[in-house]
């Protein structure tokens, strides 16, 4: 629970660094103009050190025209990392600069009261406008408070008005104070309600995708179903007619499968149909399209060069072998061949369904024949047999 929190509170500060940038430049502008117009101030209100006076507000003037323009450079990501020590200090200046003006200011000069009101305003500004942790602004506070006491008792002001001042500075403060609770609890609470909806979509466009994906693919092998193979047969069958190409359709059925059910169950049967997609796919180009169709039927679909058309018997040959490897499964040697059959555009067709149905028909005709072959096979030796056996009988 600690670790998420402190990886949301990571997030909350990267996400608000913007808003720190923008603080920042708006900040030093501020104190600039103001900075600047307290110099009309300093020469009506002063009795004496106003060149001294003149020098530091020039200083600090300066100081956030500098800020102000390495806002816009990579000096600005430095500043970021290290916010709360480096901007603290740049208020400390401030109120530094307030308080020596206070000082060198006499008791029938103005200008001290005038510089008083610039020093609840710095106040406020650690609170409400600046991004700093809530125990940095307190200590920074504290500081400020501190000086300016120490500034009014070097100055023999007595107790009674450093008691009343002291009591102005903390109303500013506690206002700003609660106003930077209200505001970092807004701006966390947004966080996080923006973070739950991110989460949200996040989930819905996962869940989404998941949904797409299983609508699309057989399950057991993560192989195109018909319904996807047929959309991706589709393009490529629009490919072969704007390139004047040959799309070719391969039919495979597997030959034992059902006996490797019955033998060695439907464990056994569905690694059986996971071994044949990754043999499949082995011989697969880019550009090819492979699906499983559902049982032990697969299709497979080939964008070819009309002059490679002679190929065609080879590939369907070359996949054929590879299925029929010898599989091991669980410690069990397992054989499986198939029968495959063939359809091409423009030859048979120019329409993906028939293509596919053709291609399907040819590979019962082709499974018709094998067990044809098999048959007339296994009466000849039958025969062979029954000759020899006669023939020892005499």
């Amino acid at each position: 629970m600690n670790k998420e929190h402190d990886n949301l509170e990571v997030l909350f500060q990267k996400h608000i660094e913007p808003e720190k940038i923008s603080g920042v430049r708006t900040m030093s502008v501020l104190a600039s103009i103001l900075y600047s117009m307290f110099f009309i101030v300093d020469y009506f209100s002063l009795s004496s050190g106003l060149t001294d006076v003149f020098i530091i507000r020039g200083g600090v003037v300066s100081l956030m025209v500098a800020i102000f323009i390495l806002s816009y450079t990579s000096i600005m990501e430095y500043f970021i990392k290290y916010y709360d020590f480096l901007f603290s200090i740049v208020y400390l200046i401030a109120a530094a600069s307030i308080d020596t003006m206070i000082y060198l200011s006499l008791p029938v000069d103005h200008a001290s009261k005038v510089y008083f009101v610039g020093l609840i305003l710095i106040l406020m500004t650690v609170f409400s406008w600046s991004y700093f942790k809530l125990s940095t602004s307190i200590i920074i506070t504290v500081l400020i408070i501190s000086s300016y006491i120490l500034t009014d008792f070097l100055k023999d002001k007595g107790f009674v008005p450093i008691a009343v001042n002291v009591f102005f500075l903390l109303s500013g403060a506690t206002i700003a104070f609660i106003s930077q609770i209200i505001r970092d609890k807004v701006l966390r609470e947004n966080f996080l309600l923006q973070q739950s909806l991110k989460h949200s979509l996040e989930e819905k466009t996962e869940e989404a995708r998941d949904n797409e994906y299983l609508a699309n693919h057989d399950a057991l092998t993560g192989l195109p179903n018909r319904r996807y193979i047929t959309l991706l047969l589709e393009q490529t069958l629009e490919s072969a007619k704007l390139q004047d190409r040959v799309m070719v359709i391969l039919f495979a059925d597997l030959n034992g499968f059902k006996q490797v059910n019955d033998h060695y169950g439907h464990y056994a049967g569905d690694e059986v149909l996971k071994i044949v997609a990754q043999r499949l796919e082995m011989g697969m180009r880019k550009g090819d399209s492979l699906s499983r169709l559902g049982g032990d039927e697969y299709l497979i679909g080939l964008l070819m060069g009309k002059e490679n058309l002679s190929e065609i018997e080879a590939i369907a040959k070359k996949f054929s072998d590879m299925v029929e490897q010898p599989m091991n499964i669980a410690g069990v040697s397992i054989n499986i061949s198939c029968c495959i059959g063939i359809a091409a555009f423009p030859i048979h067709g120019n329409n993906v369904e028939v293509l596919i149905d053709i291609a399907d028909k040819k590979m019962y005709q082709a499974k018709s024949e094998q067990i044809e072959s098999r048959n007339f096979i296994d009466n000849s030796q039958s025969i062979i047999n029954f000759n020899r056996s006669s023939r020892k009988g005499r």
